[in-house]
């Protein structure tokens, strides 16, 4: 995250879109009513996708794509000198979206107690995640990718603070809510828990994230409405499941390095009825056919040969490093980074509950390289151009594809 001279008030409301109240926890005094916003355009092209017709594997290059894929306007009223609230609007769809709704009261900057619709304290970009113009890189790290989210970004009951240890501060969260899916299971309690020490003038983070659904859940869509927006797959009766995460952040001059790994367990039960619905809609390669079905070459249309067994294992870890240099025409900030992600559980079809990158993969494990720059000519615009390329198994077969990126965004507020 790119810190060096953007720190105003503009800044001071995208660390509020980020959940980092910096007036409940007395660091930052505030207005009454402050608010912010910002917005992105951006460019996208895909090249030589493999795809699979005739037998044979052919690449085919997708048309460019123009979009605005953020558009925020947040709202943060100090009502009393404990007591915030705090809205955060998102219009990139076409439609408004409330993205975070919370009121919070501040006992001490070592307990605070957030209620509503709040992202979760989870590794180094959860909460800074739509804050687009504040770091390295334009699209998220693929724990966060909108298709195959490890868990949910969103908590209803928060309580989080600091403490001072040594030279830094340790800092804590701790969250509960409904849990993943669109119904409550009787008896679960859903956990999720971050705790992280940053020391060295706060130049340094290490950190540990964890998440558990306390008993059985389901998805928060059904089979055909597309990929969740929560860590169980559509097709699953129910599924138990934790996350661990642990992450490290280095900010020394110019330079920024940033690592992360997650893992997530899941002891799943497949619904047979959306398993079939799926094998009707979908081709799925071999190794799918091997997990979804008691018999891989037997019926495709008889409940009795799905496997309703369905616990895997979800791994994926990223390295960032980016370095910010002031010149005469604004800051500079060339990045690099490198994502790797495994789901054997998931599938292509994005419409059928998967996605197109894991889902792809013959053992649903791709790795994605990225290099690119960041221009900042003044604090409150940002330009970044970068370049892609996924690598993975393709029906047997080394394959890879690049893709290119322009985003520029831009941050107001008054």
């Amino acid at each position: 995250m790119i810190t060096r001279h953007w720190w105003s008030p503009f800044a001071t409301g995208l660390l509020v879109v980020a959940g980092l109240s910096v007036a409940a926890s007395g660091v930052e005094a505030q207005q009454d009513l402050s608010t912010y916003g910002y917005f992105s355009w951006r460019y996208e092209k895909v090249f030589n996708e493999p795809g699979f017709e005739g037998g044979q594997i052919v690449n085919s290059t997708a048309p460019r794509e123009f979009s605005t894929p953020f558009f925020n306007l947040m709202f943060q009223h100090q009502i009393a000198p404990r007591f915030t609230a705090f809205v955060n609007l998102s219009g990139a769809s076409g439609a408004m979206d409330v993205r975070n709704l919370w009121g919070e009261y501040a006992f001490s900057q070592k307990v605070n107690v957030r209620l509503g619709k709040v992202y979760r304290k989870f590794g180094l970009y959860n909460e800074i995640l739509d804050a687009v113009p504040t770091y390295y890189g334009i699209e998220p790290p693929e724990m966060f990718d909108s298709d195959h989210y490890l868990i949910s970004r969103t908590t209803s009951a928060m309580v989080y603070g600091g403490f001072p240890a040594g030279d830094g501060t340790l800092n804590y969260s701790v969250s509960t809510d409904n849990g993943e899916g669109a119904d409550i299971f009787e008896g679960a309690f859903p956990l999720g828990w971050d705790v992280n020490y940053k020391f060295g003038g706060r130049s340094y983070t290490l950190g540990f994230s964890g998440y558990t659904s306390g008993g059985q859940t389901n998805s928060d869509v059904g089979v055909g409405e597309g990929s969740p927006k929560a860590g169980v797959l559509p097709w699953m009766a129910a599924d138990s499941f934790n996350v661990l995460n642990g992450y490290a952040e280095a900010r020394v001059k110019g330079l920024t390095l940033q690592v992360e790994y997650a893992r997530a367990n899941h002891e799943a039960e497949r619904d047979a009825d959306a398993v079939l619905q799926i094998l009707a809609n979908t081709d799925l390669n071999s190794s799918q056919m091997a997990r979804f079905l008691v018999d891989p070459n037997g019926s495709t249309t008889d409940p009795a040969n799905v496997s309703t067994v369905g616990d895997y294992t979800v791994q994926t870890w990223y390295f960032r490093a980016g370095y910010s240099v002031d010149t005469r025409k604004g800051e500079v900030g060339p990045y690099v980074q490198w994502d790797w992600y495994e789901n054997p559980e998931t599938i292509a079809s994005k419409k059928w509950g998967g996605d197109n990158e894991a889902g792809v993969a013959d053992d649903g494990t791709f790795s994605k390289g990225t290099m690119g720059v960041l221009f900042r000519p003044i604090p409150q615009v940002a330009v970044k151009l970068d370049g892609s390329a996924h690598f993975y198994t393709f029906h047997g077969e080394k394959v890879s594809y690049p893709e290119i990126r322009f985003d520029v965004s831009y941050t107001f507020g008054f």
